[in-house]
């Protein structure tokens, strides 16, 4: 009988480890929005065709969407907030949309992204230890450009990691290492990239 009890202790402390490991190692950590009155103030336009590549027994519900704000660049280099929808408002799901870029119709009325071509999101984590959080992006990010392109990407994301990421110190790393320089020229970036 104590054999089957210690087995059952065991058992239940395993299952347990694993529920809590699973729950709480998640890929993505994804704050609430805390929209700004700031980005009340500049939002541009809506994209309408945001579920035009998925096939239609697949569609998302629009009225169960949610409207995120997402920051570009415009013609008189300010940054321009542009409305996308997105399933959650995340920091995850808006950092997806910002890698995107601007559509056609954006690019036409002078938005624009710094963020280079190619770049996509491997993960956002939630360091607890430091109360943190890591936006982990492939080293397309870190590729080419002069001091005033790498500052406008890098604004680019601090602004949006203000925005869904609940105000904790952002770390950038790139292919899974944290970054030190970015751009053709090298610049030296400080972290976290949100320092106030």
């Amino acid at each position: 009988m104590g054999i089957f009890i210690r087995t059952l202790i065991v058992t239940l402390l395993f299952c347990g480890g694993y529920f809590l490991w699973t729950y709480f190692a998640k890929e993505g950590y994804s704050p609430e929005l805390q929209i700004t009155d700031e980005a009340k103030n500049v939002v541009v336009q809506d994209s309408s065709n945001v579920n035009e590549k998925q096939p239609i027994n697949e569609q998302i519900d629009s009225k169960a969407l949610q409207e995120l704000s997402i920051p570009f660049l415009s013609n008189e280099g300010n940054i321009k907030y542009v409305k996308r929808k997105a399933k959650h408002k995340t920091l995850y799901s808006a950092l997806g949309l910002l890698l995107k870029g601007p559509t056609d119709e954006e690019k036409q009325l002078g938005i624009f992204t710094e963020i280079p071509e190619g770049t996509k999101l491997i993960s956002v984590k939630r360091n607890e230890a430091e109360n943190s959080i890591i936006i982990n992006l492939t080293g397309e990010f870190g590729a080419g450009g002069g001091t005033q392109s790498v500052l406008a990407r890098l604004n680019q994301i601090v602004r949006t990691a203000d925005l869904y990421g609940g105000k904790l110190p952002v770390y950038l790393y790139l292919d899974g290492k944290k970054a030190q320089d970015l751009g053709g020229e090298g610049i030296f970036i400080e972290q976290p990239i949100n320092k106030h």
